[in-house]
């Protein structure tokens, strides 16, 4: 018997429920069955970085607890855990960001932070996870992907969004050497149960998985499946891959005997509209400072195996530089170097090599000339006044702090996004509603 994929234009918040009935998804579901809603709510970027294509859209979150509710289900919560740092990304802030708490008061419904547990100890063969309780707990796993692509691991789509369900220390000990990622992810989705997955399509993005990075493009498509490989398939396909060249889901679907949902269209049913109409293929790789260089920033390179490096050390090193992208402009760093994340061996010993983090600390114990930034991961503030201070030029860096008092007083009323270049897509484009992360 074939998967089934539903997938349908996005016209408005009962396009989630034509998705979910397309697709049989409440087949296994009782009215008396507890459900939980797992969005991807990677941060909470309330004026610094635009949601689109980054977070799960507050409309289809609504819309699927709306379809809950019609089927008669009254037991329902929503479960995330977002990357942490000291301006405020933490699960209930991102929650509030895309006004998802409003969701939960008028259809009282549960939140729950992830990052705080209990978290279970699983060992799957030889990858040990943690995973919060509450995330196993539950007779009806829902998956809220974004359709977007990953720079690690190609894609972040129903697979990839698991690991919001760890701990802190797993989400760290996932990021080990080159390669581990992968099969570390594809573990991780046999421990997770998923009854059904729903991947945001509304927006997708490039050089994902979030807007320090990537750019999102308005898409306003929807997929669905009881299947989670074959929904994340598909969506890879939308995306304008092949899905082998996922990894992780090539992993998991070697392993368990289903590489015909990867290598063949037409082992998966198809339901509503046409893959082939709505595919475009979005570039993945990124290029580490390109938000520098596009602003006129020359003599600084970042070195950086991402695929080894933890969300804590990644946000905290792409927050300030982005900072410095946008608050000053065509600054010469005079050969600054910075080296991020595990197993990266440099042998340029100079006071311009910056080491962010232990991890490259202890890999380059020979480089006694170079500046050491430590912690697991650096603190964001200690980063951000570390990297100012490279900024040539006492006035320069006096403009820079003056730009960034007066940016930070906005941000924290919320009052606009950072004004990176590449960002103006969001302004001035009127296909970018922000109406769709509003309850």
């Amino acid at each position: 018997m074939k998967a089934i994929v539903s997938i349908v234009r996005y016209e408005d918040i009962s396009s989630v429920a034509k998705a979910i009935d397309l697709c049989d998804g409440f087949k296994n579901l009782k009215a008396t069955c507890r459900v939980l809603l797992k969005p991807n709510v990677v941060t909470a970027g309330r004026g610094f970085i635009p949601p689109f294509g980054t977070v799960t859209t507050t409309k289809v979150i609504e819309g699927t607890i709306r379809a809950l509710k019609d089927f008669g289900v009254s037991d329902i919560s929503i479960g995330e855990g977002t990357v942490l740092d000291e301006l405020g990304a933490n699960t209930m802030k991102a929650f509030k960001w895309i006004q998802v708490d409003r969701l939960a008061k008028r259809y009282g419904i549960k939140l729950i932070d992830f990052n705080g547990g209990p978290h279970k100890k699983i060992q799957s063969e030889d990858v040990p996870i943690n995973i919060a309780e509450a995330a196993l707990d539950t007779d009806f796993f829902i998956n809220l992907p974004v359709l977007k692509t990953h720079s690690d691991t190609r894609v972040s789509l129903s697979g990839k969004n698991l690991k919001g369900c760890m701990s802190m220390a797993s989400k760290k000990y996932f990021h080990g050497p080159d390669e581990t990622l992968h099969y570390r992810i594809s573990r991780l989705m046999e421990m997770v149960p998923q009854h059904l997955v729903i991947i945001d399509g509304i927006y997708v993005m490039d050089k994902g998985p979030d807007a320090t990075v990537g750019t999102a493009y308005p898409r306003g498509v929807l997929v669905a499946s009881t299947d989670f490989l074959a929904a994340d398939a598909t969506g890879v396909r939308l995306l304008g891959g092949e899905p082998t060249e996922a990894e992780h889901i090539r992993l998991y679907a070697e392993r368990h005997g289903r590489m015909n949902i990867m290598k063949q269209p037409e082992a998966i049913e198809i339901r509503g509209e046409r893959v082939e109409d709505h595919a475009k293929f979005l570039p993945w790789k990124v290029k580490p400072g390109f938000d520098l260089l596009a602003s006129g920033h020359t003599g600084i390179e970042i070195r950086v195996n991402t695929s080894t490096m933890c969300s804590g050390c990644d946000a905290n090193l792409k927050g300030p530089t982005m900072l410095l992208a946008a608050l000053c402009r065509n600054k010469n760093f005079h050969g600054l170097r910075i080296i991020a994340g595990k197993n990266l061996r440099d042998e340029q010993n100079s006071p311009r090599t910056i080491l962010f983090g232990n991890c490259p600390i202890k890999e380059n114990k020979h480089l006694d000339k170079a500046k050491r930034l430590e912690g697991c991961p650096p603190k964001f503030w200690d980063s951000l006044f570390f990297m100012a201070n490279q900024i040539p030029g006492f006035g320069a860096r006096i403009a820079f702090y003056s730009r960034l008092a007066a940016y930070l007083s906005r941000a924290g009323m919320g009052i606009g996004i950072l004004p990176l270049p590449r960002y103006e897509i969001y302004r001035k484009k009127p296909d970018y509603n922000i109406g769709h992360f509003e309850a």
